[in-house]
């Protein structure tokens, strides 16, 4: 029987995993009637599904019988009820779940000058980090077969970060000497195909490309492509630290993935120039 893929959260990263996953058997869900459905197509199906509205649950009823379900969970934390998220959990185990695999942010490993990679201890130091922290700990504590992907700031075509802000001219928060860390939401996709159809892998994984920049390096550079005048910053963040470094080695020798977008520079510059085409 056919693998089946769940989507749940169909965003700008689910859609571009749907298309790595074109020709499989593929649900995505829609929150209500009211959210404009995605165009409908041959290897994908769509279920009405609110993880905070146990009525729509019932619907998960159409994959009772399916077996072999990979399920990707990419609900942004703010849209999560932490009181219903666990029976929402307990729910989904009664699916015949092969994979689990939540996507998470690199927010849990805090602000500090740091060195991170997909094993080192969280660091929670804000409200986002705490709630994003606490949603991982209930999925790998309850969901079967559940494993983790942190994201760093996810980017590509028609998402270029900073950039409507650059166009504008506005004042950038945070300190330019602070590090950013990017994946293109292509390598990102990538990453959560592979970790879904491992059999064994480990609860944790880290998506970025692996070349933190400064927060300055990256907005001068973006700039310039945008023939715009040097970026201006704003310090008034500047006391929660400069961010960690994200280190994607630990993930890509135990996974096999390898990112293809490691030069933001050379990324951003195709990126700008075929929405310029």
């Amino acid at each position: 029987m056919k693998q089946i893929n769940f989507i749940i959260g169909c965003g700008y990263l689910g859609r571009s995993l749907l298309k790595h996953l074109r020709g499989e058997r593929n649900y995505i869900v829609n929150r209500s009637e009211q959210h404009s459905a995605m165009n409908a197509a041959e290897d994908y199906r769509q279920l009405i599904l609110n993880v905070n509205d146990k009525k729509t649950w019932n619907n998960l009823d159409v994959l009772s019988k399916k077996s072999s379900i990979r399920i990707y969970f990419m609900v942004p934390p703010g849209q999560i009820d932490q009181k219903a998220f666990p029976d929402f959990i307990e729910r989904l185990n009664k699916l015949d779940v092969q994979k689990a695999v939540l996507v998470s942010s690199t927010v849990v490993y805090g602000n500090k000058d740091r060195i991170v990679n997909a094993d080192s201890d969280v660091s929670i130091d804000s409200e986002r980090a705490e709630r994003q922290s606490a949603i991982e700990q209930d999925w790998l504590a309850s969901v079967k077969k559940g494993s983790i992907i942190r994201f760093a700031g996810i980017y590509g075509p028609d998402r270029v970060i900073g950039k409507h802000g650059i166009l504008k001219g506005d004042t950038i928060n945070g300190d330019p000497d602070g590090w950013l860390n990017l994946i293109h939401v292509d390598d990102g996709a990538q990453l959560l195909k592979r970790i879904g159809t491992m059999d064994e892998s480990e609860p944790i994984e880290l998506a970025c490309d692996g070349n933190p920049i400064k927060r300055f390096e990256y907005y001068s550079f973006l700039a310039e492509k945008l023939n715009q005048a040097p970026p201006i910053f704003s310090h008034g963040s500047s006391d929660r630290g400069i961010g960690r470094r994200c280190d994607n080695s630990v993930t890509i020798s135990r996974s096999g993935w390898q990112p293809m977008h490691v030069d933001f520079r050379e990324a951003i510059s195709n990126l700008i120039k075929q929405h310029e085409n």
